[in-house]
């Protein structure tokens, strides 16, 4: 993927990521896993799932912008600290937007909290609005989390993930 995408900086981004906090790496090595498993489920071809599994390992780069006392935070953060954090989409954005690596993933790191009833950030966008890739990103992005153990919840059965996914 590394090589797909063109830049030794991918690697750098990665390095920078884990470095800064070993969590936000963990968890954007598990969404890549589980979007190159799902391009393949999905039968996309292999440039596809190349730059799915790109777009779900680069989504939570901009969170090396953020404050890591609002990244570690145990608590609930606090409404400013939560618009900091939602900020680590645009961050992202503007790390990658240079790269020369895949639109796809490049946006996926912009919209991947974006929500098809237009309910998300950092634009509101609604479904048509939304890229594919970051679609697909956002889902198993909040798979990969509601079901990973965090300091201020247990982590939730993978079949209690899936049953609350099918109800909203």
């Amino acid at each position: 993927i590394i090589e797909h995408a063109g830049s030794q900086s991918v690697f750098d981004m990665l390095h920078c990521m884990r470095e800064y906090d070993d969590s936000t790496f963990v968890h954007a090595l598990n969404t890549a896993l589980i979007c190159h498993t799902f391009g393949h489920w999905i039968h996309l071809n292999e440039d596809d799932i190349n730059a799915l599994t790109l777009a779900g390992l680069l989504h939570d780069i901009g969170k090396i912008r953020v404050s890591d006392t609002i990244i570690k935070k145990t608590e609930r953060l606090s409404p400013t600290e939560r618009t900091m954090m939602q900020a680590h989409t645009v961050y992202g954005y503007e790390i990658l937007k240079n790269q020369d690596i895949d639109e796809r993933a490049k946006l996926a790191a912009l919209m991947h909290h974006e929500h098809c009833d237009g309910t998300g950030y950092p634009k509101a966008y609604e479904a048509s609005q939304i890229a594919d890739f970051a679609k697909i990103v956002g889902i198993i992005a909040d798979y990969d989390s509601l079901t990973s153990a965090r300091p201020y919840r247990e982590a939730l059965c993978p079949f209690e993930v899936i049953k609350k996914f099918e109800l909203e």
